[in-house]
């Protein structure tokens, strides 16, 4: 079958190289895994950075195309752009991995879940992904790993001004302009977006071959002030207003679904720092951040529901730089609450809308010799369900100036949401956490345009919430294992660029025996990139192998077929002022699905034009 061809053509690539990020080279990239500037080559943990260029040389339509099947990541979405997504990474729960926009978390209050289908790539400077727990760092939700995205920031020196306009099938539109400005002390970005299409239609149910629609547009603002050489501010902000039409909605108080259903809303964020360097080797941060969601759903012009998510955070960190590492100590604030609203006759009210959560947390790092060692602790206080401790602890040996060898031990927890809890449905308040013990090991190694790392690890997950199939109240059932290996590599020479991953797991229900639903046993990607002259040439293979879900219609156990989808692209530098750029997704036109019943995107040819001044 051709995704077994595929993924075996991907094995080969990765075991012959290792994941390079544009034209720099992986140290030279600054990560926050351990919630500080590091060079990525320093950090123990699994990490991807995707920076501008990487991301404007995809010529990716989305961060939901720019993400999939990269190491450990899967992502299921029900329809065109803007319809619902679920990340899995390392085989979690989709609500087991947390999202961040400039430091601030966009995971709803209420699902668990971050809609990532709503962060547009216009505004994003850069994308940073940690594999594997975090809870030590950061505390709830970061079972599976962590994503951080951060918005556009202005220019070093001069100014910036671009312009971009593209145009795509079904009637897809995309415009963008953006400016950067800056100075040794003061840099200002702005960026505005837009984009709509007809979209295709979002189920094989649905037969009428009406497509289901979408738009969006937003705004994105970032600046930052150096006052002194020890004293330094920034603020961001991001907006995104959205709307679609979708599939397979229940008007209130109906049994049966329907195929016309539109859903609009918003995301938000606001974020602010401030960096102090109260000593030559002591600094403080100050942070604050806000978050906002609103998704409404309609049916015939009717409101059905409407749910908001609001947060409001704020922290205080402190960084001891020492001779051979750093210590850091930090406290932070969290509050969130819901809003909602529903036509349903079923449907109650939240019995609680708000929680608070406290985390103090510890972070140490030390280098003797050829040893490295990293360790970190945290203790969190919930509102709604107590009192949870996660620490990690990770030694790695550098066998040679460009090979290192290591393994890590975390834990991980997963705080009820709240719906589960006092939501308008079924609920449960008397639910635990979920939690997990994660150990992993790791070779990497870089040298020479190549790099490259793999990594072995085991996640048990313990206390997983399960809902009554009869009243679908939640209770704490399940257990999950899920062993698994990633490859990443690539190599980087001249004009050519490869990046390649695969990831091979077995995310396994411990109560079943079966593979957890909508994952891969084994799934990858390749990135191939090629510049000449004032010409860019590349693909992209994106493959996974079958996986396990519920029938569309009868709600049973059913399997999705696995997948293979190759996308063309190439850029034209006319001028210094002017690209051309054109690009083909899916180029062989697959018939594929991401949840069983719900349709994915055939052929699509995209041309478009930047200007930058």
């Amino acid at each position: 079958m051709l995704h077994k061809k595929n993924l075996l053509w991907l094995a080969l690539v990765v075991a012959g190289g290792a994941q390079a990020q544009g034209d720099q080279r992986l140290s030279d990239l600054q990560v926050t895994a351990n919630r500080l500037p590091q060079s990525q080559s320093d950090v123990l943990a699994s990490t991807t950075v995707i920076d501008r260029d990487d991301i404007e040389r995809s010529q990716a339509g989305s961060i939901i195309d720019l993400l999939q099947g990269r190491a450990g990541i899967e992502i299921a979405q029900s329809g065109p752009p803007g319809t619902l997504s679920s990340l899995f990474m390392r085989g979690t729960e989709s609500d087991h991995s947390l999202v961040l926009v400039d430091g601030v978390r966009i995971n709803s209050a209420t699902s668990g879940g971050a809609s990532l289908e709503m962060l547009p790539l216009e505004a994003i400077e850069r994308i940073e992904i940690v594999r594997g727990p975090r809870a030590a760092a950061y505390g709830a939700d970061a079972i599976g790993g962590v994503i951080q995205v951060f918005t556009r920031r202005g220019a070093a020196t001069g100014t910036q001004v671009g312009l971009k306009a593209s145009a795509g099938s079904d009637s897809t539109q995309r415009q963008s302009a953006w400016v950067a400005t800056g100075d040794d002390d003061t840099r200002l970005n702005a960026s505005l977006f837009h984009r709509d299409g007809d979209g295709f239609n979002a189920t094989q149910a649905d037969d009428s071959g009406e497509r289901d629609g979408f738009e969006r547009a937003g705004a994105q603002l970032g600046l930052s002030h150096r006052f002194n050489d020890d004293v330094e501010v920034s603020v961001n902000a991001l907006r995104q207003n959205f709307e679609g039409e979708y599939d397979n909605c229940y008007p209130a108080g109906a049994f049966t679904p329907t195929q016309d259903c539109v859903t609009k809303g918003y995301l938000q964020s606001f974020g602010g720092q401030l960096d102090v360097q109260l000593q030559p080797d002591w600094q403080m941060s100050i942070t604050a951040g806000h978050f906002d969601e609103q998704r409404e759903e309609r049916y015939a012009g009717e409101r059905q529901s409407l749910i908001e998510s609001h947060r409001d955070e704020v922290g205080l960190q402190h960084r001891f730089t020492r001779d051979n590492g750093v210590d850091v100590l930090g406290i932070d604030y969290r509050h969130d609450s819901v809003d909602f609203d529903s036509a349903s006759p079923y449907a109650g009210d939240y019995v609680r809308d708000s929680r608070e959560n406290i985390g103090i947390y510890a972070m140490m790092q030390r280098t003797y010799g050829a040893h490295e060692v990293s360790g970190s602790l945290r203790h969190d206080d919930d509102s709604l369900f107590g009192d949870e401790t996660t620490g990690s602890l990770g030694y790695a040996y550098r066998l040679t100036p460009y090979q290192r060898l290591g393994a890590s031990v975390s834990t991980a927890y997963k705080a009820p949401n709240l719906i589960d809890l006092y939501g308008p449905y079924g609920t449960n308040p008397d639910l635990d956490a979920e939690t997990a013990e994660n150990l992993e090991a790791f070779w990497a190694y870089e040298r020479d345009g190549w790099q490259g790392r793999v990594t072995v690890f085991d996640n048990r997950i313990d206390d997983l919430i399960g809902y009554d199939p009869m009243t679908s109240i939640p209770y704490n059932v399940d257990e999950a294992r899920i062993r698994g290996v990633e490859l990443s590599g690539g190599w980087q020479s001249g004009g050519l660029t490869l990046n390649a991953s695969l990831t091979h797991q077995n995310p396994e229900d411990r109560q079943t025996g079966e593979r957890l639903q909508r994952r891969a046993r084994t799934f990858g990607r390749l990135d191939a990139d090629y510049a000449v002259a004032d010409w860019t040439f590349g693909a992209t293979l994106r493959a996974a192998g079958d996986r396990h879900d519920s029938d569309f219609v009868t709600y049973g156990d059913t399997t999705v077929a696995g997948y293979g989808v190759v996308d063309l692209r190439t850029a034209w530098q006319v001028t210094s002022m002017i690209e051309l750029s054109a690009k083909v997704e899916n180029a062989f036109d697959k018939e594929y699905q991401l949840i069983d019943g719900y349709n994915t995107q055939d052929r699509y040819v995209e041309g478009g034009v930047t200007l930058r001044f």
